[in-house]
């Protein structure tokens, strides 16, 4: 985030005795909760309490009635049904909680996950033909899939069936699939409006289980879900933050050998598990699959009954995960040297390609160049054959996805949210693509600013205790749409800090209050 960051101070707010009543503890609770828009006993209760909340009935997924009856239908008759899913976490959580609900219905299935570096995103005809030619009479795709026209069309002329449940933004129009099952055709308002693609995929599971009159393993797949929410920065409105409380509720108390694995090695206790350590410890390792090696293992991993194999795959995903942090670093450096060259003081969106870039770490340095310089970011790599293939980030406000799509002519393949995109097209495109999409950022978005810094309250020092951090607590899980609280305390004096750390990337702080009572701080960056 840019140093000269503006503070924003909490807005005054006005509470109902009722909700005050309602929610009780420290004033600081209630007074989030009306900022946050939540303003009465009822929708109060149902934000801090899964056991409150109703969630919405699957039914009113769009497409899914039709969805389910292909899908009945499949089961019943013994066809060949592959589960098409993608690397990232979200995706992997996807693809594992729908093959598993298949399998307990006894349908026969199977899965596909394409390769980041040699396929990216997306449906990929290659890989498609050798499936059908295998059998496969169904296709039924998760967090991916809703741009997927080409691809749903040769599936379909090949005589297999194929339905997309996926969340991204939506195209001008829509893949001709036998089924689009996505929230994004649903108003803005609606609870599942949100909902990342392992959400799609719990909630279509469950309407596949009630076809069949089976009762429903909800803590088992809820706990898949919040992985994949939390991965996916889904926005925590309606039945995602629902799904999210009862998905960590679940973690607490897994059965699953991988989940058991995961904490171990990130030195974890599974029983105190949030949504921070699934951020920064557990996603990261599960994403690295995606970004250096093949992420069907991913599958394999999530769903696996043996703990031995488990921990086995575990200590992969560890080796993993460190080549991937010095790949990051590496590819950042390079980016850095290049914006040095570049002055991008009056351009609104940075766009920088290298040769041979993994791609698996784009996103993440993409970023990291948001934090730095405030400004949307695409970063992109040169593949075989004169493609390159990137992933893009934003900030609040600007929409990168729609950026990206005002450009879709020079584009291969392109696909994502207003947040967070990924593309791939010729190089010979580039010039022309950076002059369309900085256009469309310019004209759209010219009075965007880098967000300010949200304060939330002003504390004394000595007013922070553990009975005031656990009453706040309550309104956890933090996240999109309902982030965490910053507090400022004023009349301060650093006196001294220090960093620690293999790397020094965590700060220890020395403050005299008014007081000239002395109080440690420590500022914590997750990795």
């Amino acid at each position: 985030m840019p140093l000269d960051i503006a503070w924003i101070d909490p807005e005054v707010v006005s509470v109902p005795e009722e909700l005050r009543l309602a929610v009780g503890g420290h004033p600081l609770v209630s007074e989030t909760l009306v900022r946050r828009g939540i303003q009465t006993p009822e929708s109060a209760r149902a934000f801090l309490e899964p056991d409150d909340y109703i969630p919405a009935p699957y039914g009113e997924l769009p497409d899914i009635q039709h969805a389910l009856d292909v899908v009945t239908e499949a089961i019943k008759n013994k066809t060949e049904i592959c589960v098409w899913g993608d690397f990232d976490v979200d995706g992997q959580t996807s693809t594992t909680l729908l093959v598993e609900a298949l399998q307990e219905l006894g349908a026969s299935v199977r899965y596909y996950i394409p390769d980041r570096e040699r396929e990216s995103h997306g449906l990929h005809l290659g890989a498609l033909r050798t499936l059908l030619a295998e059998g496969v009479g169904l296709v039924l795709t998760c967090d991916t899939g809703v741009t997927g026209h080409k691809a749903v069309t040769f599936i379909r002329e090949s005589g297999a069936q194929v339905i997309i449940t996926d969340h991204h933004d939506l195209p001008p129009e829509l893949p001709d699939a036998d089924a689009v099952v996505n929230p994004k055709r649903l108003p803005t308002s609606h609870p599942f409006r949100e909902l990342p693609g392992v959400g799609v995929a719990y909630v279509f599971a469950q309407g596949c289980f009630a076809r069949f009159g089976t009762e429903f393993p909800k803590s088992r797949f809820a706990e898949l879900a919040a992985l994949g929410i939390v991965a996916d920065l889904a926005i925590q409105r309606g039945d995602v933050r629902y799904l999210l409380q009862r998905g960590l509720e679940a973690m607490r108390n897994t059965s699953r050998p991988a989940l058991a694995s995961l904490c171990s090695i990130a030195d974890i206790s599974p029983d105190q598990i949030d949504e921070e350590q699934i951020s920064f410890a557990l996603a990261p390792r599960l994403n690295s699959l995606g970004r250096m090696d093949d992420a069907s293992l991913g599958v394999e991993f999530l769903s696996v009954r043996d703990q031995q194999r488990a921990d086995e795959i575990a200590e992969w995903l560890e080796s993993l995960n460190s080549r991937r942090k010095l790949l990051t670093d590496q590819v950042l450096q390079a980016v850095k040297a290049r914006l040095e060259r570049r002055v991008y003081h009056g351009q609104s969106i940075i766009i920088v390609a290298g040769e041979a870039w993994p791609r698996g770490v784009l996103g993440i340095v993409a970023s990291r160049i948001v934090e730095q310089f405030g400004k949307p970011a695409i970063l992109l790599s040169l593949g075989p054959g004169g493609m390159l293939a990137g992933s893009a980030r934003s900030i609040p406000g600007i929409d990168i996805s729609a950026a990206i799509s005002s450009a879709h002519r020079l584009l291969e393949r392109h696909g994502g949210h207003p947040m967070a995109a990924g593309l791939v097209m010729k190089s010979d495109n580039l010039h022309a693509f950076e002059q369309q999409v900085e256009a469309f950022v310019t004209e759209h978005y010219a009075d965007v600013q880098p967000p300010g810094l949200q304060i939330d309250g002003y504390l004394p020092l000595h007013d922070l205790d553990l009975n005031v951090m656990q009453d706040i607590n309550r309104l956890a899980p933090f996240g999109p749409g309902n982030p965490g609280l910053v507090f400022a305390s004023r009349a301060h004096e650093i006196v001294g800090s220090t960093p620690f750390g293999a790397a020094g990337e965590h700060l220890r702080v020395l403050i005299d209050d008014e007081q000239r009572h002395t109080h440690e701080l420590i500022r914590w960056r997750g990795t």
